[in-house]
């Protein structure tokens, strides 16, 4: 009988998950704005110019967009006109694969969790009786019936052993 809290522990983390699930959810689903694949970086660079600051160390951030094409990187820059945008859409499309690659995990873990109280649940049909064996847990009615006709094909050794030991009228095997 230690299935039924066990059941109940398993549905709070059901329940739990699936507030998860629906936060990650939502954020997809209330992404209206275009996104851009890739990510925004900036990165320090020297013009080579020899009169320019960044010939005594000082730099100039310059914007890209890191984007993975055939599994290479490949770094496109981006004008000082369109980095407020090209940043925010790739903010964007971060947020929303973090969004997904959770929401994929935590559907996984929902499916295992699901499974687990089920198996919590099931209980075997016919009922074990006490002092029975495992045997007639596991087998599908089918296999019993072929059990069945091999006991009967091998004679009647398996009924008199069963009338020896209190008339039971059946072999050891089926107790």
């Amino acid at each position: 009988m230690t299935k039924r809290p066990e059941a109940s522990r398993l549905r709070q983390q059901l329940s739990r998950v699936e507030e998860q699930r629906d936060r990650h959810l939502t954020e997809i689903l209330q992404t209206r704005l275009r996104m851009i694949r890739g990510s925004f970086v900036v990165l320090a660079k020297k013009c080579g110019k020899p009169n320019c600051r960044c010939s005594t160390g000082e730099t100039h951030p310059t914007s890209y967009l890191s984007i993975s094409e055939e599994g290479r990187k490949r770094m496109v820059h981006v004008r000082a006109a369109d980095v407020g945008a090209v940043r925010e859409a790739a903010d964007r499309y971060r947020r929303f694969r973090e969004a997904r690659a959770a929401l994929s995990k935590l559907s996984a873990d929902l499916l295992a969790l699901v499974d687990v109280l089920q198996e919590c649940l099931v209980d075997p049909y016919p009922p074990p009786t006490t002092g029975e064996s495992s045997h007639h847990k596991g087998p599908g009615r089918n296999e019993h019936a072929e059990e069945e006709d091999q006991g009967a094909a091998s004679g009647q050794e398996g009924r008199k052993a069963g009338s020896e030991d209190g008339g039971t009228g059946g072999s050891s095997q089926d107790r």
